[in-house]
């Protein structure tokens, strides 16, 4: 029996400690802030894809390299370029069945940084003959093992194919269509995808508009090929569920349900977002946004001078909301912006309008800009509307909180707002944090604390003379916008002008500006039902 020498043990087990330790500490912890594709269907059958992907590392090891899969083995590399217009080293780093292409960052990404860059790839045999006498390709976005704020797919259809001859998968519908160089484009897009979630869009359309594509065995040729063997055991019996499983696992294209007219009106903006097309300045639409957060009781104001100190609340501090109140993608980058003193960094507060003004410029590309900003204006004048015609100060009240937002937009917001409550009081609720903020640091005599932890257990909140309502939230829109940074030439020179599209090298377009900027990886499949072998993305 061997004799265990206690200091030995100890020193193996702090050694252990401190491995684990070490290895805890340098645990890298990044999310995607933009996942955009753009996809060229080609007359040869292949694809060109136009990538974009945004990573910000919230901490631990710098990131030097990103990994894209490619949907196949035959895929050429193009060129690959950060925002800056650095050209960047893209090589193939295919294993097996796993189809990579490893970027490398032109200076190594750290802790509380952000960039972004793009990748061209042209990958052959994509589009293949479907089950209805069309030829089609699903696409599988790149899956990664963290968040992505926000995923956009568009694929730019051959020439002359209309918008009534295209079908996508079932059950997924697009979310809108634009005119891309005289082509058709089909534009997919959905926000805070989970880890590892895919999300898998496809189109369909006559095999006339392009030259090649490849074919597969169809019909009973390709369930015979499939099911001859076990026909042949199990007899008729199995033949007839075999052929149920066969139909059901070639789902069918389907016409979508819902499409968006070429040039149209851009609906389902926030009203944040909208604020940005409404041209409020830069320090307005992060007050908009701020006062988004106090609504969902994300954060609290504990000061206003010389600028704003917050706190973010205990069931946002992991920066992505609740399952009952998630945050939008600017509304998490704002939290990020946050301190650990509570004081705002200018720099990524820039950020967060940048990536805001990004996204909307893409969400709109393609749309009515001059209808797009009246359909916001009426808006926010119907807001003004359910306001003023409700019928007693409690629903007048309790309107102005559901379409704050949107009021806050209007111009004319402080004298419109002395108008409808001069001859009413107004009734606060213990919950509306934004009311008790500007109430506790711009009213002159404030006699009431609410709980910000527990609103239950508050008082009842008095009832406030219009005209004070009226100067006090005033008061508090204007001082948070003027306060909202300690270092406003800081912030503003932080805001990066809006990036010009740049021109891309071969395999692919002689131009790579679109619709959502563009990026992903990819996974393609023969048909609809067939299985994708896609590498998922990942850093080094």
């Amino acid at each position: 029996m061997v004799k265990k020498h206690p200091l030995l043990a100890a020193l193996l087990v702090t050694f252990v400690l401190m491995t684990f330790t070490g290895v805890a500490a340098e645990e890298r912890t990044y999310y995607l802030n933009q996942e955009w594709v753009k996809i060229w269907i080609n007359q040869d059958g292949t694809i060109d894809l136009f990538y974009n992907i945004s990573i910000t590392l919230d901490s631990g090891l710098n990131i030097n390299y990103v990994l894209i899969g490619q949907p196949q083995r035959d895929f050429t590399i193009g060129s690959a370029k950060d925002q800056y217009g650095h050209t960047l080293t893209a090589t193939d780093v295919s294993s097996g069945s796993d189809y990579e292409v490893r970027v490398n960052l032109y200076t190594p990404l750290k802790a509380g940084q952000t960039i972004w860059f793009t990748l061209m790839t042209n990958v052959a045999h994509m589009i293949y003959e479907d089950t209805q006498d069309n030829v089609g390709m699903k696409f599988i976005p790149v899956w990664w093992p963290v968040r992505v704020q926000d995923l956009r797919v568009l694929i730019v259809l051959p020439s002359d194919v209309t918008v009534g001859q295209v079908k996508t998968l079932l059950g997924v519908d697009w979310n809108g269509t634009i005119m891309e160089e005289g082509r058709l484009a089909i534009f997919f897009e959905k926000e805070n995808l989970a880890k590892d979630a895919q999300y898998p869009v496809g189109v369909s359309f006559p095999k006339e508009y392009v030259q090649y594509y490849d074919k597969q065995p169809s019909g009973l040729v390709a369930f015979f090929q499939k099911y001859g063997a076990a026909l042949l055991t199990f007899g008729f019996f199995i033949a007839v569920i075999g052929v149920v499983v066969y139909v059901v696992r070639k789902k069918p294209y389907l016409i979508p349900k819902i499409s968006m007219e070429t040039l149209g009106i851009r609906r389902g903006l926030t009203a944040v977002e909208a604020s940005y097309l409404l041209d409020m300045k830069p320090t307005k639409i992060v007050t908009e946004i701020l006062y988004s957060l106090l609504q969902k009781r994300a954060i609290w104001i504990e000061s206003t001078n010389p600028s704003l100190k917050l706190k973010i609340m205990q069931p946002f501090q992991n920066k992505t909301g609740t399952r009952e109140t998630p945050l939008r993608y600017y509304e998490s980058d704002f939290l990020r912006a946050i301190r650990k003193d509570g004081t705002l960094d200018e720099e990524k507060l820039a950020r967060t309008v940048t990536y805001l003004r990004d996204a909307v410029e893409q969400k709109t590309r393609g749309y009515c800009r001059r209808d797009t900003i009246d359909y916001y204006r009426k808006i926010v004048a119907k807001a003004w509307e359910q306001v003023e015609q409700a019928g007693t100060p409690e629903l007048a009240s309790k309107a102005y909180d559901e379409q704050l937002l949107w009021l806050l937009l209007d111009s004319d917001h402080k004298s419109r707002t002395q108008t409808t409550f001069h001859d009413r009081a107004f009734e606060p609720s213990p919950f509306w944090l934004w009311y008790w903020y500007g109430y506790q640091h711009y009213h002159p005599n404030p006699t009431y604390k609410p709980n910000v932890e527990n609103p239950t257990q508050s008082a009842k909140p008095p009832t406030i003379p219009g005209a004070d309502f009226a100067n006090n939230i005033a008061t508090a829109v204007e001082n948070t916008s003027n306060n909202i940074v300690a270092n406003l030439e800081k912030f503003a020179n932080a805001i990066l002008p809006m990036p010009a599209a740049k021109s891309s090298t071969e395999p692919a377009r002689h131009e790579a500006s679109c619709v959502c900027a563009c990026a992903a990886c990819a996974c393609v499949c023969a048909c609809v039902s067939c299985a994708c072998a896609c590498a998922s993305g990942g850093v080094g």
